[in-house]
């Protein structure tokens, strides 16, 4: 586990150690948002489907009765189901009577592991329907574990907080004008900085439900998930779309977010789309662009000129390089935003007063 505080491997082998130790089926090392109960990442076992890991974050878990009684409990103590829950409120569970039924699993163990206030990270086990509930055996192998586990979560959490925020890019992202916001496929929010934040908080026009990002009314809200899944596909697509906000209409870019972003490497989630949309301050600063979107300061420098009206040919002199430099910047940049023309490319950028 110690070795897996670094590195993301080892953490795995270490929690299907744990997980063949007490006779489990499934490990599920989840963190879960203090406040709406929503999964915002998760690891589990190979053998375990992962679609249906996401089925149950989606529909399941703010429903599951377990829940309430882990958020309940002090880091450093376990839950077994059987001590719980009767029999008669087992046989009414959905989570009980069908879901985990169906899978072939029954008895449950899980722990709370780290509390940052905003956050909480669990470790739970659970056993095929066949294995009886745990028992003193499993209680002494995790009584003997817990503090090292707890232990090597924490600074876990903590190389992942440092690791982040050593990073300018962050910073830089944070200080930013414009909004940004880091989504899952589904909607739910990765990441905002602070003016997303702020403007979120307005309620004028995006807002946040369930800890999801959505738009004002409902054909806004489909074309917003329609554009946040082209940008989360494969292959990735970016686009541009239009939210009504305070009386207005504001345009809105998405993109994909490739993995080397600072932002995904923060997050820990994949695939993700790049959500952009502007306040009423410019990006003229062609460092910042490259810093927010994850382009080059050569690329960055070749948005603003795009988006100004000029043309490849003007970048090139400005540069001081070949046209053929400058068609290389251009393909890069167009790879990077997910576009195939650079019409698109150009309408994808404006949201931002670039220049």
């Amino acid at each position: 586990m110690y070795e897996g505080v670094i590195d993301p491997r080892e953490w795995y082998l270490g929690l299907e150690a744990i997980r063949k130790a007490n006779d489990g089926a499934l490990f599920y090392n989840f963190a879960v948002d203090a406040s709406t109960f929503a999964v915002v990442s998760s690891m589990q076992n190979e053998q375990f489907p992962a679609d249906l890991i996401r089925e149950y974050e989606l529909h399941h878990a703010q429903q599951d009765e377990r829940m309430p009684v882990v958020m309940g409990m002090e880091v450093g103590q376990v839950m077994y189901d059987h001590e719980h829950f009767s029999s008669r409120q087992l046989s009414s569970s959905f989570i009980y009577s069908d879901w985990l039924p169906a899978l072939g699993y029954k008895h449950t163990m899980c722990m709370p592991l780290f509390d940052d206030g905003r956050t909480r990270e669990f470790l739970s086990i659970i056993r095929p329907a066949d294995h009886g509930a745990y028992g003193i055996a499993n209680r002494d192998v995790i009584a003997q574990l817990l503090p090292d586990l707890i232990r090597a979560t924490k600074l876990r959490n903590r190389m992942a907080t440092v690791a982040s925020h050593a990073s300018a890019g962050l910073s830089a992202i944070d200080s930013l004008g414009q909004c940004v916001a880091v989504l899952d496929a589904d909607g739910l929010i990765r990441y905002l900085n602070k003016a997303a934040q702020l403007n979120l908080a307005e309620g004028a026009g995006l807002g946040v439900r369930h800890g999801r990002l959505v738009a004002p009314d409902p054909h806004a809200h489909a074309d917003l998930l329609a554009g946040i899944r082209r940008a989360c596909g494969e292959p990735s697509r970016a686009s541009v779309l239009r939210v009504a906000q305070k009386g207005m209409s504001v345009l809105c870019s998405v993109l994909p977010l490739r993995p080397t972003h600072v932002l995904a490497q923060q997050v820990h989630a994949a695939p993700q789309a790049l959500l952009v949309w502007t306040k009423p301050r410019s990006m003229e600063d062609a460092e910042r662009l490259s810093v927010a979107l994850g382009y080059s300061e050569s690329e960055a420098r070749l948005a603003l000129v795009l988006v100004t009206g000029r043309t490849l040919k003007d970048f090139a002199k400005l540069q001081g390089c070949t046209l053929n430099t400058a068609r290389t910047h251009l393909r890069n940049l167009m790879r990077k935003s997910g576009c195939s023309r650079q019409i698109d490319l150009v309408q994808l950028l404006m949201p931002l007063h670039l220049g």
